[in-house]
């Protein structure tokens, strides 16, 4: 059983808000075309091409030597994110607004700031917020803002039952089913 984590310094971590980072990566066509080719899309992109809606989320990684993950595999707390003692780290919700799409070959940068940083309690223990707002542009314009809720939670009580999961919507007016196999699982 963990040892009970020091109350939060609200405080302290909201010092982080405002904070902010930049990363610039080009929106490479190799890895638009094996995302297409991953989902089974007869697609090719070309430089020029629209990147498809939420493709943006192949870019613009977070690469650190080992020697700076936390125990989560995300870069230690502390850096751009605040140090929220909690362990648990989930994302919680957030928001995408599409002003322009992004040109598959085209230079994009991202503009991240720590937009809010708040604390509650809830059934499951003590419960952090951190919403992070990403600014992505491209060719001097805005293309897509969105916002990231990080949600840091306490260790589980002991004997805790886990929550219930809310079912997924059965309305949309469209769905695929893709079954991971091991072939799509190692895809290099």
């Amino acid at each position: 059983m963990s040892q009970p984590l020091p109350p939060l310094d609200l405080d302290h971590l909201r010092q982080w808000t405002g904070r902010s980072e930049t990363r610039e990566d080009l929106m490479h066509t190799a890895i638009v075309n094996a995302m297409a080719a991953t989902l089974d899309r007869d697609d090719h992109y070309r430089d020029g091409d629209a990147l498809p809606p939420l493709w943006h989320w192949l870019f613009f990684w977070s690469v650190s030597p080992a020697s700076a993950l936390g125990p989560d595999g995300h870069p230690k707390r502390g850096g751009f994110l605040p140090p929220v003692i909690l362990p648990r780290r989930m994302w919680a919700g957030g928001r995408l607004y599409f002003a322009a799409p992004l040109a598959v070959g085209s230079t994009a940068t991202r503009l991240s700031r720590i937009k809010e940083v708040s604390a509650k309690t809830g059934n499951s223990g003590r419960l952090a917020f951190v919403t992070v707002e990403h600014e992505i542009s491209a060719d001097g314009r805005r293309a897509i803002r969105e916002e990231h809720d990080i949600v840091y939670r306490d260790h589980p009580q002991a004997g805790a039952a886990p929550a219930l999961a809310k079912p997924a919507p059965t309305d949309a007016r469209w769905s695929r089913t893709i079954t991971p196999d091991p072939v799509l699982v190692i895809r290099r």
